[in-house]
C-alpha cells in the first residue's frame, strides 16, 4: 500500500461505535510508520493505529465501505487525553489545513 496513506478509512470492528474514520497526521520510518484517525462522526475519537495493522485488510479497509463488524474495540484515544501535540494536528498533506497547497494534498481513495 502506497506511503503516505490515503484519507479514507473504515474500521472492520467499531471503535467508539465507529467505523469511518479520516488519517489526519501520519509519521515514523519504515516499521514504526503510524497513521492518527479522526472519527467522520465524532472528532473526539482519535486513534493511533500502525502502519503494520492498517495494511491488515482484516482489521482494516481504505475508503468508506459496508463491513461486516467482527467485535467491539475499546483501544481509543479521545483527544483530552493526547499528550503528543503534534499528534492531534492535521498533517500538511491532509487537505484539512489553511492554507491548503493543493499541489500537496493526499488522495481520499485507493485509484483502483
Amino acid at each position: 500500500m502506497m506511503w503516505p496513506p490515503v484519507k479514507a478509512w473504515t474500521s472492520k470492528v467499531k471503535i467508539n461505535d465507529q467505523v469511518c474514520f479520516v488519517a489526519i497526521n501520519h509519521g515514523g520510518i519504515l516499521l514504526n510508520r503510524w497513521v492518527l484517525l479522526m472519527s467522520v462522526i465524532d472528532s473526539n475519537i482519535l486513534v493511533k493505529v500502525p502502519w503494520s495493522e492498517l495494511n491488515d485488510s482484516s482489521n482494516w479497509e481504505s475508503g468508506w465501505g459496508k463491513t461486516n463488524f467482527l467485535e467491539i474495540n475499546e483501544v481509543v484515544v479521545d483527544k483530552n487525553d493526547l499528550k503528543n501535540s503534534e499528534l492531534s494536528y492535521a498533517s500538511i498533506d491532509s487537505g484539512l489545513t489553511i492554507p491548503i497547497s493543493k499541489n500537496n494534498i493526499r488522495p481520499w481513495f485507493n485509484k483502483n
